[in-house]
């Protein structure tokens, strides 16, 4: 134990330490870029401050760092696959070990001398284990010992193996493992996941079969017109032929690897997207056409990158064909012919990525059309008459039905003539001279060669095309997901997340001319706001409907950024904040149409904006809000607790219930400034009477928004 805490870095060093993992394990980015790295100190915090300051302190090098465990069965898991990592380790987690590289029976760390270090990995484990193993050790060894086994090895083993079966299921080994955020530039992304490396690896291993498949051609090529039958020459063919088998292998393995990886970089990239889109861009689709976009994003990841391996492929036969067809005994006329087609080709890819793309669309608005029928459909069953509950659909279809035809057609077309339309060309500029005899054969089958090779670059080139159309209309579709990832919040000035609570009766927020206008709309919503909140005010904000409460609250809550004046939050605006670090001082519990039960534990809804999963502290927290706002009696029916499913294929929950459960997920954040919006408008006046009480309570500072 004290080996593995002599390379360990006190947790006083943490932006030392994230500093230098990154750098050795080439995460590193140009600080030029991001101004001074993170080496400030981080000054005895709690688990949750721990956590929100390396966050925000690996953000700040454009990285992240994300909060990962597991249970004592699959540390050595944890351990051999989450570097580059930092491991909270020793008495009371106050140290950090820096894992480079790991395997099941070593690491390689970073010692404070800034050395590569290897340790076992079984030593890192009973280090990390055994605070939570140590009070059952003595009861084990016991048991141990009775049935005869003497002290050694075998003894210890035995009760290992008790320890991780009885306590399997307890959570331990925190770890922060970094990789690069996934708003980073595509670029940096690529290399940091080595899939450039793996695509030029790619290409050379198909460079090298081709190589190997043309020297094969030439020599069979030149026994057969030259009449020979040679024994040994015949061996080296065959030999050639098999040479071409372990290139296809490794190429199987690496296209394996680089669609498990580029898969899931693009899946993180589309979630951060998803998370980052404008709330007005979400209202105004809807439910329906966010869908489509969502199913969309699927063909990105199973089109876009077979397509792009494909084309890769097809690019380097084409290449290896054009010198070939130079050497046979019409070049010009078959390059000449290889350029026309080539055109031809590029053509009828254009003409099918379009009737792709309208049949996609058409598509889209027939998904939107379902989904808003089945959310709707209650509503119509009272509202609409039976008749009139299927119009237009018919036309729907139809039109899909039309697109899906033109698309068929063309794509038979691109896919059976390209390569057998080429095929006749080539070989029939081949005729005279195969009739005449005016070439030597040699010459006449390399030509050969060279159509049968352009053929298979074409046949290749289809099938990544047609990929990659599909994948260009479902980039289309997704494209405000991954712009929303470029520009999504990467929380750049991070290091300020763990920042202390603003003291008592100094400003919290303050605004000077705040104005907000909607696009589109010419009157503004909010005009000359100046308003000042400071820790311990509590503020009532009456009005009647659509004079701007609401907005004034989506403004103050970082939800929507105002068009005109000045927003000041603890002295900072919100782009030198950002939106991580402005919703870290204020949390909002919006309208009851606007805030949701997410199908999930009801711990996970009350504690979905602190880290998850929760520790015992946090749940125990969040039991006490629910009682301290009158949902101790639900707790008691829920047979699980706060573990009970809830939302729609879960436990149902009240109006006044949900309105409970959002204001103690607002309470749970810890925030300086607490935002309500017509959270207390569906409780009677006893139940308000208990929540008002345990708002007031709890939060630092609160803005209640609510109807005269």
């Amino acid at each position: 134990m004290l080996d593995v805490l002599a390379f360990a870095w006190p947790l006083g060093r943490a932006g030392e330490a994230l500093t230098a993992l990154a750098a050795q394990a080439g995460l590193q980015p140009d600080l030029r870029e991001l101004g001074t790295p993170a080496t400030a100190v981080l000054a005895d915090p709690d688990d949750a401050a721990i956590e929100r300051w390396l966050a925000g302190a690996a953000a700040g090098l454009g990285l992240e760092a994300e909060a990962v465990d597991t249970d004592i069965a699959g540390v050595d898991d944890l351990l051999a696959a989450c570097a580059p990592a930092l491991l909270r380790i020793g008495p009371e987690a106050r140290h950090l070990l820096l894992i480079l590289r790991g395997s099941r029976r070593h690491l390689l760390v970073i010692a404070p001398d800034l050395r590569p270090r290897r340790l076992a990995t079984a030593a890192v484990r009973r280090l990390v284990c055994e605070p939570v193993l140590a009070p059952l050790r003595g009861r084990t060894e016991a048991l141990v010992d009775r049935t005869g086994l003497t002290r050694g090895p075998r003894r210890d083993r035995a009760v290992d193996a008790l320890l991780r079966e009885r306590l399997g299921g307890l959570r331990v080994g925190r770890a922060f493992v970094l990789r690069p955020s996934p708003a980073a530039p595509l670029l940096r992304l690529l290399r940091a996941e080595g899939l450039v490396r793996s695509a030029l690896a790619l290409a050379g291993l198909h460079a090298a079969e081709l190589a190997v498949m043309i020297a094969a051609w030439a020599l069979i090529g030149g026994l057969v017109f030259a009449g020979r039958t040679d024994t040994g020459w015949s061996q080296a063919w065959l030999l050639l032929l098999l040479t071409v088998v372990p290139c296809r292998m490794g190429q199987a393995a690496i296209v394996g690897d680089i669609l498990q990886r580029a898969g899931a970089l693009l899946k993180r990239r589309l979630l951060v997207g998803a998370l980052a889109l404008p709330g007005d861009l979400t209202r105004r689709e809807g439910a329906g056409l966010l869908l489509g976009r969502v199913l969309e994003t699927a063909a990105v990841e199973s089109l876009g990158l077979r397509g792009g391996l494909v084309s890769l492929v097809a690019a380097l036969e084409f290449a290896a064909a054009v010198p070939i067809l130079a050497l046979g005994p019409a070049p010009a006329l078959h390059l000449a012919l290889l350029a026309a087609w080539t055109l031809v080709s590029v053509i009828l890819v254009r003409r099918t990525g379009q009737h792709l793309a309208a049949w996609t669309e058409a598509r889209g608005e027939l998904t939107h059309h379902l989904v808003e029928a089945m959310v709707g459909h209650r509503t119509r069953l009272a509202q609409e008459a039976p008749e009139r509950w299927h119009d237009a659909d018919d036309a729907r279809l139809v039109r899909v039905l039309a697109h899906e035809a033109r698309l068929n057609r063309s794509e038979s077309l691109l896919v059976a003539l390209l390569p057998r339309g080429w095929l006749v060309l080539g070989l029939a500029a081949l005729l005279p001279a195969f009739v005449t005899g005016s070439a030597p054969p040699a010459t006449i089958a390399a030509a050969i060669g060279g159509v049968l090779l352009a053929q298979r670059g074409l046949a290749t080139f289809v099938v990544g095309a047609t990929a990659l159309l599909g994948c260009g209309v479902a980039v289309r579709q997704a494209l405000p997901m991954l712009r929303a990832a470029e520009s999504a919040d990467d929380g750049a000035h991070g290091l300020m997340l763990a920042a202390p609570p603003v003291p008592a009766g100094q400003p919290i927020l303050v605004a000077r001319g705040l104005g907000f206008r909607y696009p589109g709309r010419e009157r503004p919503v909010l005009r000359d706001v100046d308003l000042t909140i400071a820790a311990g005010d509590r503020l009532l904000l009456e009005g009647g409907s659509g004079g701007g409460k609401s907005t004034l609250g989506a403004v103050v809550a970082g939800l929507r950024e105002p068009t005109g004046g000045l927003v000041l939050l603890a002295g900072l605006d919100r782009p030198t904040l950002g939106l991580v670090g402005w919703r870290r001082r204020v949390a909002a519990a919006p309208q009851f149409h606007e805030n949701h039960v997410v199908t999930a534990p009801l711990a996970f809804n009350l504690l979905m904006g602190r880290g998850w999963p929760p520790t015992q502290p946090q749940l125990a927290e969040a039991e006490a809000v629910c009682r301290e706002l009158g949902l101790g009696d639900l707790l008691e029916r829920m047979p699980s607790g706060l573990q009970q499913m809830v939302g729609e294929t879960g436990w149902q929950l009240s109006h006044g219930e949900r309105s409970r459960l959002f204001i103690a997920r607002a309470l749970l954040q810890d925030v300086d400034l607490l935002v309500l919006d017509e959270s207390f408008a569906a409780l009677d006046p006893a139940t308000l009477q208990q929540a008002l009480r345990c708002v007031l309570t709890r939060a630092r500072a609160v803005l209640v928004i609510a109807h005269p």
